[in-house]
């Protein structure tokens, strides 16, 4: 599925996003005169679990009674082959301002062997193995305001830059009666994106113990890809001053434009976090 639709709808979201900026703005006006903010640094570590689903959809136009060219596939198809995984949420706040730097980096790496019997019976035949991996770094960087807090709720606005980079290489080795040339091939690509951003996030509290946390940016604009979206939510739980954990959905979306061999990419499921404060 194409993203056309959604940059159809970019100056409506865009149109929304400001009225409500100018809205929790005059509100913030009205009560910062009377309102005593924290004026301490704090900072938050959350080191975090994300297993996503994932969809994607290449330009490439397949025959007919050929696959589809999209690939759809869940945490069952992919754990078997992953090295290493690190998620890192980490948050920095003095008074309205804050600083936040999210991380999601993987590492996959495989080998398959098939071999084919030969046309005549002194060929021997041909085995082919391919050995894999895949590297992804997500990174992002953004700075925020909170235009609006209370006891129970805070809306802040932030701007920033997200960077998307993906490192893949196949190994192929192929042992049969073929030329020397022919026996061995690597192939590889590299591809990397950044883009601004744009969006909001907070928090919900309605009492000392429980809390809901929200995020929701968009960016792209042509600048890196044609349009990116992050969105996470979820219910979380303080056990004391210090330490909480929340469990969330979260859904990233890029669309990389028509120029590039994949179109779209998916990433949604759900997250479990552990959050350390001082």
């Amino acid at each position: 599925m194409k993203g056309n639709w959604l940059l159809h709808r970019v100056p409506r979201i865009t149109t929304t996003v400001l009225v409500t900026v100018v809205l929790l703005a005059c509100a913030t006006v009205v009560n910062a005169a009377g309102e005593k903010l924290d004026d301490r640094w704090h900072f938050t570590i959350t080191p975090f679990v994300w297993l996503p689903y994932l969809s994607a959809t290449d330009k490439l136009e397949s025959p007919p009674d050929f696959p589809s060219g999209e690939l759809e596939t869940g945490p069952g198809n992919y754990l078997q082959y992953l090295d290493f995984v690190g998620m890192l949420d980490l948050q920095v706040q003095k008074g309205r301002w804050s600083l936040l730097a999210d991380v999601v980096y993987v590492d996959f790496s495989g080998n398959q062997r098939a071999s084919f019997p030969g046309i005549l019976a002194a060929d021997g035949g041909w085995t082919i193995g391919a050995d894999w991996g895949l590297k992804a770094l997500i990174l992002e960087f953004a700075g925020a305001y909170s235009v609006f807090r209370n006891k129970y709720l805070n809306f802040d606005l932030l701007a920033g830059a997200r960077y998307a980079g993906i490192d893949g290489k196949v190994a192929l080795d192929i042992s049969g009666p073929l030329p020397a040339w022919v026996l061995s091939r690597t192939f590889s690509e590299t591809a990397g994106f950044v883009d601004p951003i744009i969006g909001f996030k907070g928090k919900f509290e309605p009492g000392r113990k429980w809390y809901f946390p929200y995020y929701f940016d968009i960016g792209g604009f042509g600048v890196g890809s044609d349009l990116t979206l992050h969105a996470h939510a979820g219910i979380g739980f303080r056990f004391c001053d210090w330490f909480s954990m929340a469990l969330g959905y979260r859904y990233l979306y890029y669309d990389f434009g028509e120029n590039k061999l994949v179109n779209d990419l998916k990433l949604y499921g759900a997250t479990l976090g552990l959050s350390f404060s001082f």
